[in-house]
C-alpha cells in the first residue's frame, strides 16, 4: 500500500473494498511507464472531474437560491477550479505527498502544479467507484460546506460590474483610478471611481485595479444607483 494512504482512509472514514483503485488515483503516468502493471490516474481524473461538476453544482444551487445561472456558474468554477483543488490537495489533505512518480519525474514535480489538482479529482472518482455515489456526495458536502459562504460572497462581488451595467441599461460606465498608494515595496492600494459621464456612482479600493473596480461597482449598487 502507498505510504500515507491508510491515514487518508481514517481521515475520511473510508473502509476500502479495493485498495488498488486508490493506489491508481495517486499514480502518475510516468510511474506507469516504469511499472506496466500499475495504471495511472488518467481515466479516474476524467470521472472525478465530472462528479465534482455535478455534485458541487448541486450544492451551489441549493446554497444560493437567489443566484442566477451566471452567478452559480462562477461559484462552481471557483470551487472546482485548479486553484481550489490544488489548495485542498496540497495544504488541507496532503495528497501531493502520496503521488507515485518515475525516478526522473520526481525532480520535475515543482513545475507541474496541475498534478495535485488532477489527483484530487482522481481520488474523488476512486471513492465513488469503491464506496458509491451517496458516500462520495456526503464526503464532498463535508469538504465544501465551509467554502460555500465565501464562494457566494466572492461570486456576488465579481458579478457587481455586470449587475451595475444591467441596472443602468447598457450605459457606458468608466472606471477611473483616482488614487494609488504604495503601502510598502510589495503592496499597492488603488482607489477607483465608477463614473457615468460626470456623475460619480461609487468608489472602491483594492490591491489591484480589477479588485478596486469590483468594489466601486459594489459601492454603487449599495447606493441603489438608478433607483
Amino acid at each position: 500500500m502507498i505510504n500515507g494512504l491508510e491515514e487518508i482512509f481514517q481521515r475520511f472514514d473510508i473502509t476500502p473494498h479495493d485498495v488498488s483503485i486508490y493506489e491508481q488515483a495517486f499514480t502518475h503516468a510516468s510511474y506507469t511507464n516504469e511499472h506496466k502493471d500499475c495504471p495511472s490516474y488518467d481515466r479516474l481524473e476524467f470521472l472525478g472531474d465530472s462528479l465534482l461538476d455535478m455534485i458541487v453544482g448541486d450544492l451551489v444551487y441549493q446554497a444560493n437560491p437567489s443566484g442566477n445561472s451566471g452567478i452559480l456558474s462562477k461559484m462552481r468554477s471557483a470551487l472546482v477550479g485548479g486553484q481550489t483543488l490544488t489548495h485542498l490537495s496540497e495544504e488541507v489533505y496532503g495528497f501531493d505527498k502520496l503521488v507515485r512518480y518515475s525516478q526522473g519525474e520526481k525532480d520535475n514535480t515543482k513545475f507541474h502544479k496541475h498534478i495535485d489538482e488532477d489527483v484530487f479529482e482522481s481520488f474523488i472518482a476512486a471513492v465513488y467507484l469503491d464506496q458509491g455515489y451517496d458516500f462520495v456526495r456526503q464526503l464532498l458536502i463535508k469538504i465544501y460546506s465551509p467554502l460555500l459562504d465565501e464562494a457566494i460572497d466572492v461570486s456576488n462581488k465579481r458579478d457587481s460590474k455586470s449587475r451595475l451595467q444591467e441596472m443602468l441599461k447598457g450605459a457606458v460606465i468608466q472606471y477611473v483610478v483616482i488614487k494609488q498608494e504604495n503601502l510598502n515595496s510589495e503592496n499597492v492600494c488603488f482607489t477607483v471611481e465608477a463614473r457615468y459621464g460626470d456623475v460619480s456612482l461609487g468608489i472602491g479600493k483594492g490591491h489591484n485595479t480589477k479588485e478596486a473596480e469590483i468594489n466601486a461597482a459594489s459601492d454603487a449598487l449599495s447606493k441603489k444607483v438608478g433607483n
